[in-house]
């Protein structure tokens, strides 16, 4: 039997877990396979080892594990892989398959596209897309960098990049544009408005000197589906 399981990062609000899950539920109305389950990273009683085990136990002998994560940074390229290895060593007749992040896809740009254009930049306006980003993994910001020219493309905007966390940083990069522009509007490139997009936006609120105009997140996007469908169909035979 083959099953899939999307790995999600968790929040501690209880609705967002909620709200991911009705995300994922319709994700699962889309593939053929009978055993779909969610698990998540900082979730004890839904983590990635006791999903796995309930999975196998179904009777499941090829399990894909889809991080529903946008880009691969830790938690895509070291502590899913980890978990997986563990679930391996305990059951070596199961094969496990793991599929790529989906955040770079065109669909994903395209929503963000969506949201900033809802805010009515003029073209005088300066637009700031900000991702999570990572200190440690450069693989991040090279396909942040990709999203951002699609972004631009399909705004015919000039589209600037910054990272949460390593760079370039965020808060540089709006210093920057602040001392050049009247109006800038920015982009919180996130699966949906959480902690890290409050933290972003109290430090985004203490550079004066411009009008800031903040879009909407990713917001778990419907139109996103297709891209986490296309990442589970590349590993999937």
């Amino acid at each position: 039997m083959k099953a899939i399981m999307y790995v999600a990062h968790g929040s501690r609000l209880p609705e967002k877990n909620r709200e991911f899950r009705h995300f994922v539920e319709q994700i699962m109305q889309k593939r053929p396979e009978s055993c779909q389950k969610i698990a998540f990273l900082e979730k004890e009683d839904e983590t990635m080892a006791i999903v796995g085990e309930s999975i196998i136990a179904a009777g499941a002998k090829e399990i894909t594990v889809v991080p529903m994560l946008l880009f691969p940074a830790m938690h895509a390229t070291k502590d899913i892989p980890d978990q997986v290895a563990q679930l391996k060593k305990q059951h070596p007749d199961v094969v496990f398959r793991i599929a790529d992040t989906f955040g770079a896809e065109q669909e994903v740009a395209a929503v963000a596209a969506a949201k900033i254009k809802a805010t009515r930049p003029d073209q005088d306006a300066a637009i700031l897309v900000i991702a999570h980003g990572s200190a440690s993994y450069a693989e991040p910001r090279t396909q942040m960098q990709t999203v951002t020219a699609l972004i631009a493309t399909q705004l015919q905007l000039p589209v600037a990049l910054g990272m949460l966390h390593g760079e370039p940083n965020y808060r540089t990069i709006a210093t920057e544009l602040a001392a050049k522009h009247e109006n800038i509007h920015w982009m919180p490139y996130f699966l949906f408005q959480g902690q890290l997009v409050d933290k972003i936006r109290a430090g985004i609120t203490e550079i004066s000197g411009t009008q800031w105009h903040e879009t909407d997140s990713l917001d778990l996007d419907t139109a996103m589906i297709t891209a986490v469908l296309r990442k589970i169909t590349e590993v999937t035979p």
